[in-house]
């Protein structure tokens, strides 16, 4: 005998409708922002982890490594940067980095993660009821899709760069904060006030972190600061954890949850600069070498830096977006606690200015709070333009009009991105192999900068020293060191701290006067006198002279060497020889390891008059 199915009841199966509409609606804009750009954002990212590394990648690949083998931070290597930097390289080494396809994975895998959890912050905005995980999920995808849209257009030089790490906490801090200060989220229970205090918690030490990279970081800090106070709910009291009062009143706690997170996340920089580093080596550099010598090389005025079309349009989309948020919120459209959110893109602004380079990669922040807002944005539209009112409902039309446009301008910006616009990364970089030849690496090659000399120089090293031994380089490049296994002969990793004519010469940005001159002199001076004692003391197996390097006065190293380091030049050309030249990289051993190599032509010494004929 047959059963005969019941039908569900007219109120669930209403009930069920309105749910699947309602699910349909609220994964309809962010499917609209993420899926049109897609394909080239998936594209784009696979062909940028077969790239190479740059300059800057490679100095912190060789610092993170010399440290992890026992060298003491800004003791045993003389580096100006912040000790965040220094750590993410040794969890990327630790993570199977020191191969760069796998960094490069490594790199892009957290830089989409973070966007991902800033995405799934942006709902909830105008919403009556929390977001469901499925709408938060699709704001992820949105997410991750926008903001890597903006990162995959700097090229393999300016991605994996000390901003783009600092972002990995200041996006999610900014983000997060937006859930933790929401009305209502999670009701008053006890359970959900010790959810919200975590959350703020968490964006505290997240907004921490970054000053430990770039200590200008500090502006994001002081504006989540001010979301906080003009943007925290007021709740009944006993809000905070366990019905606490005093300090942790109701008005009071997200400032709590925010300073106990934000000590957190300071401790846990400080206890690595304890475990590996010399604490007041670092306060030393921050505090009275970089103001006294090292903010006057390459110093740009605001004028110069917005000359350049880029920087001047990247500069106009955030305070563009800034005023459009600030302006619905004094219309009381916008809650007052995205105020963090809109005044990032501010931050970022001053705090390219005030490092007076203004690197490409320095307006990480900025693009990416940028395209964080206009995230924010489509959705509180999309949370403004539900109404149930019949003669409003063409309002709904206004989130997806949105949403279209942020996913053209995401496409189409996509055409520009160097990744999709180098083809021959489908083939030439496919393999391990492909990514090993000279045809490869001479696709990176820079005016100053030459990949594939420093491998075979790297690979010399290797076959003519002992892992033990060391090498001292002048020039802008350790990763030679960091390729070849060898530790640097002496702290001095940068030319520019044995040539200070770069600092001497100033910029548009500022000139040392008579008395700073002085000081960048007697630095220098100090610099070479200690590399001596230790040269002496220990001399290292080899020299790698790298011509063409920036910051040296000569394209000839070894000439730019014995003019600005009249007592270390002679002391080397005695000792040292010569044995092997690879385009730009010059190797000399020392003379008891050269004996059996071919002699090379040596430099001529200073005022031969023999040569002169």
């Amino acid at each position: 005998m047959q059963v005969k199915q019941q039908a569900l009841p007219r109120p669930l199966r209403s009930r069920i409708r309105r749910a699947i509409a309602r699910g349909m609606r609220s994964l309809l804009v962010p499917l609209i922002v993420a899926l049109p750009p897609l394909f080239w954002v998936i594209d784009a990212t696979r062909r940028a982890s077969r790239t190479t590394l740059g300059r800057d990648q490679g100095i912190f690949q060789y610092v993170a490594w010399a440290i992890g083998r026992g060298a003491v931070d800004y003791r045993d290597v003389r580096d100006v940067n912040g000790p965040l930097t220094h750590l993410v390289h040794m969890v990327l080494l630790g993570l199977g980095g020191a191969d760069e396809h796998c960094f490069r994975i490594l790199d892009l895998a957290m830089t989409g993660l973070t966007f991902a959890v800033a995405g799934a912050c942006v709902p909830g905005l105008r919403s009556r009821r929390p977001p469901s995980a499925l709408e938060r999920a699709a704001w992820a995808c949105a997410g991750w899709v926008v903001l890597s849209g903006q990162y995959l257009l700097y090229d393999y030089w300016h991605t994996a760069q000390r901003e783009s790490f600092c972002d990995w906490f200041l996006l999610p801090s900014l983000a997060l904060q937006l859930v933790a200060l929401a009305p209502g989220s999670g009701g008053d229970t006890d359970l959900a006030r010790r959810g919200r205090f975590a959350l703020s918690a968490m964006a505290g030490a997240l907004s921490v972190v970054p000053w430990f990279g770039k200590p200008t970081y500090v502006l994001f800090t002081v504006v989540q600061l001010l979301a906080i106070a003009v943007g925290a709910p007021a709740r009944a009291a006993g809000s905070a954890p366990g019905g606490a009062r005093g300090l942790s009143s109701p008005a009071r706690a997200p400032f709590v949850a925010f300073a106990v997170g934000g000590a957190l996340g300071a401790a846990s920089q400080l206890v690595f600069l304890l475990a590996h580093g010399d604490v007041l080596a670092y306060v030393r550099i921050q505090l009275t070498d970089v103001p006294a010598m090292y903010r006057f090389i390459w110093p740009r005025a605001m004028a110069d830096l917005l000359s350049d079309p880029w920087r001047a349009n990247q500069v106009v989309l955030a305070l563009v977006g800034a005023l459009v948020l600030l302006a619905l919120m004094a219309l009381g459209e916008m809650p007052p606690r995205a105020i963090a959110v809109a005044l990032a893109p501010v931050c970022a602004v001053a705090h390219v200015v005030v490092q007076a380079k203004g690197f490409p990669y320095h307006f990480h922040p900025v693009t990416a709070s940028s395209h964080l807002q206009w995230l924010v944005l489509v959705a509180w539209a999309t949370e403004r333009a539900r109404v149930a009112q019949r003669r409003l409902a063409a309002v709904r039309i206004l989130p997806v009009v949105a949403a279209t446009i942020l996913a053209l301008r995401v496409a189409t910006d996509m055409e520009e991105s160097p990744y999709i616009r180098a083809t021959w990364l489908l083939w030439g970089a496919a393999t391990p192999a492909a990514r090993s030849t000279r045809a490869y690496f001479g696709h990176f090659a820079e005016p100053d900068f030459f990949p594939f000399e420093l491998r075979e120089a790297a690979d010399y090293l290797r076959a003519h020293t002992k892992p033990d031994d060391r090498v001292q380089t002048y020039g802008m490049d350790p990763y030679v060191l960091f390729l070849a296994g060898r530790e640097s002969g002496t702290p001095y990793i940068y030319a520019y701290d044995l040539n200070a004519d770069a600092a001497l010469a100033g910029g548009t940005g500022g000139h040392p006067d008579a008395a700073q001159a002085k000081t960048i002199r007697a630095m220098r001076d100090a610099h070479e006198e200690d590399m001596m004692g230790r040269m002496e003391a220990s001399p290292p197996a080899a020299f790698v002279f790298i011509d063409g390097s920036p910051l040296l006065t000569r394209a000839d190293a070894w000439d730019d060497f014995e003019e600005h380091c009249p007592r270390s030049a002679p002391w080397v050309r005695d000792r040292y020889r010569e044995a092997a030249q690879f385009g730009h990289d010059h190797v000399w051993l020392r003379a008891d390891l050269a004996e059996n190599e071919p002699a090379l032509p040596q430099k001529r010494a200073p005022f031969d008059t023999d040569s002169a004929e």
